[in-house]
């Protein structure tokens, strides 16, 4: 067999659609020529195509340890990023770039970077790649995608006006563009046209932002038509799946809604498992329950560990938390996630209503479930606790669930009352421009000082993070101030007429009316407090 020939046979049966003969000719290569590195790259890029990513690994990867070349590690690369594995894409393209200066490298390397939050080094490389390559689309594209990433949204949007002027048809920019008109202006609908112009000029993720953008409208029935559409050209996608199960499980649509969302990035921690509980299978005797998700994640669910009954479980935390937890949970074994034995059955926390078969109609611990001796805190004055700044869950998702520290002046100068800060991560400097607030937050080692000072409060008033689960979990009073299309664990609270959650019973919540505006929830936040 003429290796060569056959080679070039098989690559003509792929361009020609015999995809099952090209297969078999490809099979048979690998069989006689097991040690022909371009051979199993040029095999991996065959699934690529086929958008097979796990089999395309698999040779991609088996290529690149044959032989390191620029071609086979990149190849491997990209592989690893169409599967959307972004974290492992991001390691190896960071190696490709060893070889040498490639702009398509650089491009998917950023990304990548950007996918799993390291937005210091993807800036870094969005630098790098501007040095290199100024002029090309692609790293004037990542200039905006940085400039978005550090607060610079007018000057990113200049960048994309100027370019389109002259590129009318280019889709990315036409996405950055609609990204930039939902973080400056709130303005979904212009958002959702130019998520549209993307689509038609070739961008297959258009569907799933025009469905982020339809779900910050509420508008519930479009959100899953175009998170449908993205998964039928991603079908591995986690974030696709875990998305379109969050829209249903908004609407409260336990099974359905669940079912997607367990599909959502396994990577807990540094030290991921190999024997993650399986949907439908039994709960093992002996198991390890591990906080995934956010802070206010782990605060949230930790109310379901009594109901694992009997079972040995071992419960991975973050150190911040273990302390408030061990002495609400003296019973249970905490341990750093550094220690979980990757071979013992493992249960996310986030999944133990799904997997205890307790759905949202029956929420255990309403009346709160933590307790703490609290702060010596004394004032004469009603002692309010505040919190205006979300963070952890991407810009996007911060900037709508964050409150500018300047709407909150009317109530830092009540006479009435005094504030305290529990805004821990300052990114808009609220401590320093109004220091008539008592600043507790700077003082926090972990969060059973914050359990001990939100314990000292009258009223606690806080945007939707950690703060208000805890304050929640610990039976304090408090006023929950909601986006209008608020994150899926709040559910649609502008159903509830009576302005409570089922999670919390201590919990007021004042949601927007429209996606906008936050006036009327303050106004009526000042009138409460006003008659106390």
């Amino acid at each position: 067999m003429n290796y060569k020939e056959e080679l070039q046979r098989a690559i003509q049966l792929t361009q020609q659609g015999q995809y099952e003969q090209a297969e078999k000719l490809y099979l048979e290569l690998v069989k006689e020529f097991p040690e022909e590195p371009i051979l199993y790259s040029s095999f991996g890029l065959y699934y690529v195509y086929l958008k097979n990513y796990d089999k395309a690994i698999y040779y991609l990867k088996h290529a690149q340890e044959l032989k390191e070349t620029p071609g086979t590690v990149s190849a491997y690369g990209f592989a690893l990023y169409e599967k959307m594995d972004f974290h492992a894409a991001a390691i190896v393209l960071e190696h490709a770039l060893s070889f040498g200066d490639n702009i398509d490298v650089y491009n998917k390397l950023i990304s990548s970077l950007f996918e799993i939050r390291d937005y210091q080094k993807a800036i870094e490389y969005t630098e790098k790649m501007n040095e290199l390559f100024p002029d090309n689309p692609k790293s004037i594209a990542n200039k905006v995608k940085a400039y978005i990433h550090t607060g610079k949204l007018l000057e990113a949007e200049d960048i994309c006006l100027e370019f389109l002027k002259e590129h009318q048809d280019n889709a990315l920019f036409w996405q950055q563009l609609g990204f930039l008109k939902e973080l400056i202006y709130s303005d979904e609908e212009s958002a959702i046209e130019c998520y549209k112009a993307s689509g038609e000029f070739g961008n297959l993720n258009a569907d799933y932002n025009i469905a982020v953008a339809y779900q910050k409208l509420c508008n519930f029935e479009k959100a899953e038509e175009y998170y449908n559409k993205f998964l039928k050209n991603f079908p591995y996608s986690a974030d696709g799946k875990a998305s379109l199960g969050m829209c249903l499980l908004t609407q409260k649509k336990f099974d359905e809604g669940y079912k997607l969302y367990y599909e959502r990035d396994n990577n807990i921690s540094d030290k991921p498992t190999k024997n993650l509980y399986k949907l439908g299978t039994k709960l093992a005797d002996e198991l390890t329950i591990v906080c995934d998700q956010g802070f206010g994640d782990h605060v949230q669910y930790i109310r379901y560990l009594p109901f694992l009954n009997d079972r040995k479980i071992k419960v991975a935390a973050a150190k911040s938390l273990t302390e408030l937890f061990k002495a609400n949970y003296p019973d249970t074994e905490f341990i750093d996630y550094a220690d979980i034995n990757e071979d013992m059955q493992t249960v996310r926390i986030t999944d133990l209503p799904y997997v205890l078969g307790m759905n949202y109609d029956n929420i255990p611990f309403s009346e709160g479930y933590l307790n703490i001796e609290p702060a010596d805190i004394k004032n004469d004055k009603l002692r309010v606790g505040l919190c205006w700044e979300a963070g952890a869950a991407g810009i996007r998702g911060m900037i709508k669930r964050t409150i500018n520290i300047r709407c909150f002046e009317p109530i830092l100068n009540m006479d009435n009352i005094q504030v305290y800060s529990f805004q821990y991560t300052d990114t808009l400097k609220g401590n320093e421009k109004y220091p008539q607030m008592i600043n507790l937050a700077k003082d926090f080692k972990n969060f059973t000082d914050t359990a001990k000072a939100l314990k000292a409060m009258d009223i606690v008033i806080t945007v939707d993070t950690v703060i208000a689960h805890l304050a929640g979990a610990l039976g304090v009073k408090t006023y929950l101030l909601l986006p209008y299309a608020a994150d899926w664990r709040w559910f649609r609270v502008g159903d509830y007429k009576e302005k409570t959650t089922l999670w919390y019973k201590s919990i007021t919540v004042l949601q927007q009316d429209d996606h906008i505006s936050w006036e009327n929830p303050l106004q009526e936040i000042i009138k409460i407090l006003s008659a106390k």
